[in-house]
């Protein structure tokens, strides 16, 4: 045996040395060639595409525009078109009649129906109707409070109305111009 790893001792101490980094070489080179399939050991079949599951995008149900979010909108567009009239602000009223109006096509065109209410249909023969009183006090110069704060009325009038037609009297709009939440002032 010591003919083979040679008789010198400095001999088989380099060898043993060399070996060392060798093995340890071999050994990494091996783990990392099995682990390069997808992180599992060489004894570990890669999975084939029937067996896991693929990646999907979930599919989005198209769902209706909620109808009280919308009325939430057209709500705090009147209660600032309530807020300008009472203080006789016809430009700034005018501006949030046209928003409000907006408010009310919008809502037809995409909640037609609600639970089985003709909602457009509402919109049309109560809502629409209601901003005539309105657009005519708008009209008069110099601008007339009262005048203005009884079209609205009106509105008011055909919001509820619209509410009991459709089983929801327990929403009644009112005014409001006695409290001013908005961080924004109304007057002319």
């Amino acid at each position: 045996m010591s003919c083979l790893l040679g008789s010198d001792e400095k001999t088989l101490e380099s060898t043993k040395w060399i070996g060392i980094p060798v093995l340890a070489a071999v050994v990494i080179f091996y783990f990392a060639a099995s682990f390069a399939n997808n992180g599992k050991g060489q004894d570990a079949p890669s999975p084939r595409p029937a067996e896991s599951p693929a990646l999907r995008p979930v599919a989005e149900v198209e769902r209706p525009p909620e109808l009280a979010l919308l009325m939430g909108d057209l709500q705090r567009l009147t209660h600032k078109m309530a807020l300008s009239a009472n203080e006789a602000n016809a430009e700034l009223a005018a501006f949030y009649m046209y928003e409000s109006i907006e408010q009310l096509k919008a809502i037809q065109e995409d909640v037609p129906e609600y639970e089985g209410q003709p909602v457009a249909l509402f919109i049309d023969r109560l809502g629409l109707p209601a901003y005539d009183k309105f657009k005519e006090a708008l009209a008069v110069k110099p601008s007339d409070k009262e005048r203005m704060l009884a079209g609205l009325d009106i509105i008011i009038q055909s919001c509820n109305q619209c509410h009991a037609a459709t089983q929801h009297q327990i929403i009644r709009i009112t005014r409001g111009t006695d409290v001013n939440p908005f961080n924004q002032s109304f007057k002319p």
